[in-house]
């Protein structure tokens, strides 16, 4: 998957889980699982086909699919979980996003702040959080540029590969409010 029109990057459109973008949800949830789920909360979903299905199912409301250009070429997916209403119709979340490699370091970060917008404006998220697993330069990196702030560490909360790592917890509040 290229890039064929810088436009493209411009031009994302946030849509409901939709069961033709579905296989491309599950391998992109499978090949980078150990930086998406902790290994417990992958076993439980994505282990095989009928838990992944069932996974669906339940949080289909929750699942959001990046898509580019009138296309619509899938370029990842956002998850909302630890979902809480709050006074206002607003509602406090945990967020897992995940774009698609083609599309790291160029792109990454339009599709990241348009998905901030979204979530603010149309979902009316009031506190948005985002916990990294391990040490991700990368994620670090994006996540200090959208102007998230360091909430806490939680000392070898999370097993990735079988390991004991770190969690690490930032968040946003949405400005408009």
């Amino acid at each position: 998957m290229k890039i064929n029109k810088l436009s493209e990057l411009f031009d994302i459109n946030f849509t409901p889980i939709r069961y033709k973008e579905i296989l491309k949800f599950f391998k992109l949830c499978t090949k980078y699982h150990s930086r998406l789920f902790d290994d417990n909360f992958f076993n439980e979903n994505f282990s095989t086909p009928e838990k992944f299905l069932n996974f669906i199912k339940k949080f289909k409301n929750n699942i959001y699919f990046i898509l580019l250009g009138k296309e619509e070429k899938f370029a990842g997916f956002f998850y909302l979980y630890d979902i809480k209403k709050i006074p206002n119709n607003f509602y406090d979340a945990k967020v897992t996003f995940c774009i698609s490699r083609p599309y790291w370091g160029f792109g990454s970060y339009a599709m990241a702040k348009k998905g901030l917008r979204f979530l603010f404006e149309i979902m009316r998220v009031r506190k948005l959080t985002i916990e990294i697993v391990g040490e991700n330069s990368y994620a670090w990196k994006l996540i200090e540029k959208l102007e998230f702030e360091y909430e806490a560490t939680l000392k070898k909360e999370c097993f990735k590969s079988g390991k004991a790592e770190n969690l690490y917890i930032f968040s946003k509040f949405n400005p408009a409010i």
